[in-house]
């Protein structure tokens, strides 16, 4: 029995190994745009960013948008609200965000927050990827 553990233990480690090499070596990564917090993970760059208040209560946010500076038509963007400290806690779910169609210069994302309390988070994270 215990030859056996022994054996099987070995070539667990050796079928570990290879399926890990294996992976590796097949993995691509495609070329994106993303961004999160003030941290820049590539070469998006937000040029202007628009926090829309409800016209009746002040308190809660309509939508967030943003302009981009690369083009970005074709891909999908989602919000994230955060609160605390960074990275903070997630307050609710990943908003899907509306990408428009680029102007001269920038690309519009439109992430609608309907009801959303503005004291409930205190920073966005935007994704945007194919």
């Amino acid at each position: 029995m215990r030859k056996s553990r022994v054996l099987l233990a070995g070539v667990a480690v050796a079928a570990a190994g290879a399926a890990t090499s294996a992976f590796t070596a097949s993995n691509t990564v495609p070329q994106s745009t993303a961004g999160y917090a003030a941290a820049t993970v590539s070469g998006a760059t937000v040029e202007d960013i628009e926090y829309v208040v409800n016209s009746s209560d002040r308190s809660l946010l309509d939508r967030i948008t943003f302009q981009v500076t690369e083009d970005i038509t074709g891909m999908n963007a989602y919000l994230t609200l955060r609160t605390g400290v960074a990275p903070g806690t997630v307050v609710g779910s990943p908003i899907t965000c509306t990408v428009g169609t680029r102007a001269s210069t920038t690309s519009p994302i439109t992430c609608l927050t309907p009801s959303q309390p503005i004291a409930g988070f205190n920073s966005v994270a935007l994704t945007v990827a194919q």
